[in-house]
């Protein structure tokens, strides 16, 4: 059962790492026009710091899916440590530190 715990910790970390960083890569893709195009259907616009870029719809959604998809799988990454603690290291955190008390 520990091993089942350790691959989905593993794949939650990746998929919660390559989310986090696909969302953070799209405020400098090259192809966001910084004007809307309707003809194009890039009227979803993105807020770069003040500077607006503008997606079409599935790039939106995509951006949407994965901003809600990352406390999800942060706090399903979080509850597998806490509870199931896959990797020990409870144990291994009390076995380097001082008894209580001294």
């Amino acid at each position: 059962m520990r091993t089942l715990w350790k691959i989905l910790s593993v794949v939650l970390a990746v998929t919660l790492a390559g989310s986090f960083l696909f969302t953070l890569s799209m405020y400098w893709w090259p192809s966001l026009p910084s004007t809307p195009r309707p003809a194009e259907g890039r009227v979803y616009p993105l807020n770069n710091h003040g500077h607006y870029t503008y997606m079409n719809e599935s790039e939106d959604r995509l951006r949407r899916t994965f901003w809600l998809l990352f406390p999800l799988l942060f706090g399903g990454l979080a509850a597998i440590q806490h509870f199931a603690d896959p990797f020990d290291a409870k144990r291994r955190g009390r076995l380097y530190h001082w008894p209580p008390g001294q």
